[in-house]
C-alpha cells in the first residue's frame, strides 16, 4: 500500500510543479525535456539494477500497445490542459478511477466485498469533487480529458500484467521510451508548432524525477495489491498538489478540500484495514 501512496506524492506533486514550469517555458519544450529525461533515468535505473527479466514476444508487445495507449492520453491531456482550467482536468481523475476499476473487474479474477467496497468508492468520488471545489464546468477542452482519462484508465491495469513477466521497472522504461516517440512525433509533426528545444535544468529534472518515481511505484505497487485497490488509492494524487500550492504557493485550501483530503485519509484508512 505504501507504494500506491507514494505514486501518488509523486505524481500529485509532478502536477503542481508544472503550474510554474508551463507559465515560463514553452509547452511542447518542457513536455519533450520531461520525457527525455524521465526514460533516460528509468532506462539507466534499469541497467544499474540489473532488472533485465527476459519474457516472450507478446510481453513486450502488450507493452508497447498500452504504452501507445498512455501516450495519446498524454497527448490528449496536454491538449486539455491548454484549453480547459487545471481544476476541472484534475477532477476527471474520477473518470479514471471508473473506467480503472471497470478494467480490473473485467481482466482479473480479483475477489471484492462489493457491499464495502460500494461504500468505499462512493467516498472516493466525493472526495475527488470536493478536493475540486464541487465544480465541474464544461468548456472546449472537456473531450479531451475525457478521452485522456478513458484512456489512462484501460492502459494502466493492464499494464500490472507486464510487470509481472517483464518486472515493474522496466514496463516503466519500455512504457516511458514508447511516450517519448510519440511525443516527438506530436511535437515535429504538429503544423502550428512554436520553436522546441531541449532544455536541460532543474525545473526539468524535478519533473522528470517526479514522473519516473511515480510511475514506477504504481507498476511496483501492481506486485503487491490488487488493482482495483492500487488505482482506488491512486485517486488521491491531488492531495500533495493542494498541499504544495498552500505551502508554497501561498495558495488557499477551501473548506470543500479541507472535508475533500479527510474523505481521502478516511478511504485510505478503510482500504489499508482490509475494510473492501
Amino acid at each position: 500500500m505504501i507504494y500506491a501512496l507514494l505514486s501518488a506524492l509523486f505524481f500529485g506533486s509532478s502536477d503542481a510543479f508544472w503550474k510554474p514550469v508551463i507559465a515560463k517555458y514553452s509547452y511542447n519544450s518542457i513536455v519533450l525535456s520531461r520525457t527525455v529525461f524521465s526514460s533516460l533515468f528509468l532506462v539507466v535505473f534499469v541497467l544499474l539494477s540489473g532488472n533485465l527479466n527476459l519474457a516472450t514476444f507478446p510481453d513486450y508487445l502488450l507493452v508497447l500497445f498500452l504504452g501507445t495507449i498512455s501516450a495519446f492520453a498524454f497527448m490528449f491531456l496536454i491538449k486539455a490542459f491548454e484549453l480547459a482550467a487545471t481544476s476541472i482536468v484534475i477532477t476527471l481523475n474520477s473518470v479514471t478511477l471508473i473506467v480503472s476499476q471497470i478494467t480490473a473487474f473485467l481482466f482479473f479474477d480479483e475477489l471484492v466485498n462489493w457491499k464495502n467496497y460500494s461504500l468505499v468508492f462512493v467516498f472516493i468520488m466525493l472526495a475527488v469533487l470536493l478536493l475540486n471545489n464541487l465544480k465541474f464546468k464544461l468548456n472546449t477542452g472537456i473531450k479531451y480529458a475525457l478521452i485522456s482519462s478513458m484512456l489512462f484508465g484501460i492502459a494502466y491495469p493492464l499494464l500490472s500484467i507486464p510487470v509481472h513477466t517483464i518486472g515493474n521497472y522496466q514496463t516503466a522504461a519500455l512504457q516511458e521510451l514508447t511516450l517519448l516517440f510519440w511525443i516527438v512525433v506530436y511535437v515535429y509533426k504538429r503544423p502550428h508548432v512554436e520553436k522546441t528545444k531541449l532544455l536541460v535544468n532543474k525545473e526539468v529534472l524535478v519533473l522528470a524525477i517526479l514522473s519516473a518515481g511515480g510511475l514506477s511505484l504504481l507498476f511496483y505497487a501492481y506486485s503487491f495489491m490488487e488493482v482495483y485497490k492500487v488505482h482506488l488509492i491512486s485517486s488521491f494524487y491531488p492531495i500533495p498538489a493542494l498541499l504544495i500550492a498552500f505551502f508554497i504557493y501561498k495558495e488557499k485550501i477551501s473548506i470543500y478540500q479541507f472535508f475533500g483530503i479527510v474523505l481521502s485519509i478516511l478511504s485510505t484508512y478503510l482500504i489499508a484495514t482490509n475494510f473492501i
